[in-house]
């Protein structure tokens, strides 16, 4: 169960080592998700957990800058891109992880609670 609270990811693409690839920050209130990377990509969505599953979904827009490259692969292009997420994470924090597709391509992310909001 993913709780309210400010999240760091790690993110790797297929066959790359963590944390080597790429990192971001993302913040979690009343599941609402606000996050973004060093690169200015940033993403908004929602997390709901299923407590018969004990499993988090999570569902993201991530909007990537104008002629932004993902580590996938993926380029942007001038005019930059929106790309939807959904990702499946089992167990409780403080580090979660699963694999995603981004763009079609498989991508390791670990979430990894680092404290809570400010009040």
């Amino acid at each position: 169960m993913l709780k309210d609270g400010i999240y760091g990811l790690a993110y790797a693409a297929e066959g790359e080592r963590m944390p080597t690839e790429g990192s971001a920050l993302a913040t979690l209130r009343k599941g609402r998700i606000f996050g973004s990377d060093p690169w200015g990509g940033v993403f908004t969505g929602s997390c709901q957990f299923d407590p018969a599953q004990r499993l988090s979904t999570v569902e993201l827009r991530l909007n990537v800058p104008p002629h932004g490259e993902l580590i996938t692969g993926f380029s942007a292009g001038p005019a930059g891109a929106s790309i939807d997420i959904v990702a499946a994470f089992e167990g409780t924090a403080p580090k979660l992880s699963s694999v995603v597709n981004v763009a079609g391509r498989p991508v390791r992310v670990e979430l990894t609670y680092l404290g809570p909001l400010p009040a």
